[in-house]
């Protein structure tokens, strides 16, 4: 199965702007840096993956992208995450995806192992969707369709029934997948605590980061 993974990117000023009572803006920049670098390290050891995505209109991204061996679609302008993953769903049909893997850069805990797992999921379905819904259970933290764009995303609206109504609606079997390294998310400042909390002694640079500024 060849699996593309996709990593929309908003404009790091703009990034987790709930975090502002906790981190100035150069700081909110660098985690924005630090979690693109997180997320594509994971990505690169899940086997499953054929090619990595990053779509942004932030050339720090690209750059980033470039690192990690990932392709970058620069976008005109930043007009969210839907339209983002629009941009990479017709990259994936023109480059042969039979499935893709939608994946917000703002997982700390992001392993390979979850990635593989969704996958393994989808392996023996011809249509479905593999959903992984955030902690709070209103988003969506790891999407996978097959095929490709087989549903459209509604990542501003409640999107964890949004896309499962949307799959049932088009009469595709929806499998669901529950898992702390995909539920766990950095929206707001009570996020970044718990997770600083939590981190283990060989934490990655995200939660390391984020340990300092809670000292």
């Amino acid at each position: 199965m060849n699996v593309f993974a996709i990593v929309p990117v908003k404009g790091f000023e703009r990034a987790k702007t709930r975090m502002s009572a906790l981190l100035t803006l150069e700081e909110r920049i660098r985690l924005s840096s630090l979690m693109l670098e997180n997320t594509l390290q994971a990505l690169c050891g899940a086997r499953s993956l054929q090619r990595l995505l990053v779509v942004s209109n932030d050339r720090r991204a690209g750059e980033i992208a470039s690192r990690h061996g990932a392709e970058f679609l620069r976008e005109a302008s930043e007009s969210g995450v839907n339209a983002a993953v629009t941009m990479a769903d017709e990259y994936c049909v023109k480059n042969g995806a039979d499935a893709s893997i939608v994946i917000p850069q703002d997982l700390p805990l992001l392993d390979p192992v979850g990635i593989e797992v969704m996958c393994r999921l989808a392996e023996g379905e011809a249509r479905c969707i593999v959903l992984c819904p955030s902690q709070r259970y209103d988003g969506t933290n790891a999407l996978l369709r097959k095929p490709n764009a087989s549903i459209g995303t509604f990542y501003d609206d409640n999107s964890y029934e949004s896309h499962i109504r949307a799959a049932r609606d088009s009469g595709v079997p929806v499998r669901l997948y529950f898992s702390k390294s995909l539920m766990c998310d950095i929206d707001t400042p009570e996020d970044a605590s718990q997770l600083a909390r939590e981190a283990p002694a060989n934490a990655n640079s995200v939660l390391e980061f984020l340990k300092t500024k809670l000292q």
